[in-house]
């Protein structure tokens, strides 16, 4: 997987409509692979976690997550970003290493980062970089 897949600026439902109908293509490029987050049980969609930016020379990859404000505080963001980053730090894709980008200021992204077992590399780009392993 190559290229990086910039996060849309339309954040209407008509242009997250969009970006859904659009997740099937971006994985078949191998430029992202976006998952939903919900419930087993239910249909609601609690948010997202995906990753971009593959670098299959270096072997790593960009990970990214929002939750919807009635998922917040439950865990489940931290949980699902482990849980994706294990499965990529692990076979089919192998890769090195998995890291985030967080706004110096978001400090909720960044709990959820500590809580996935990240680690705080620094800051580059305005920006602090978090990383796995």
């Amino acid at each position: 997987m190559v290229g990086t897949n910039p996060v849309p600026s339309d954040a209407s439902p008509a242009g997250a409509s969009r970006w859904i109908a659009g997740e099937s293509e971006r994985r078949r490029l191998g430029v992202a692979l976006d998952l939903v987050i919900s419930p087993l049980d239910d249909d609601v969609v609690w948010g997202e976690v995906g990753l971009r930016g593959f670098d299959m020379a270096v072997r790593r990859a960009e990970i990214g997550w929002w939750v919807a404000t009635d998922a917040r505080g439950r865990g489940v963001a931290a949980v699902s970003v482990d849980l994706v980053a294990t499965w990529a730090l692990g076979p089919p894709l192998g890769l090195r290493q998995v890291w985030a980008r967080i706004g110096v200021d978001n400090h909720a992204s960044a709990r959820v980062a500590a809580g996935a077992r990240f680690r705080l590399l620094g800051t580059a780009g305005g920006g602090k970089v978090w990383a796995r392993p």
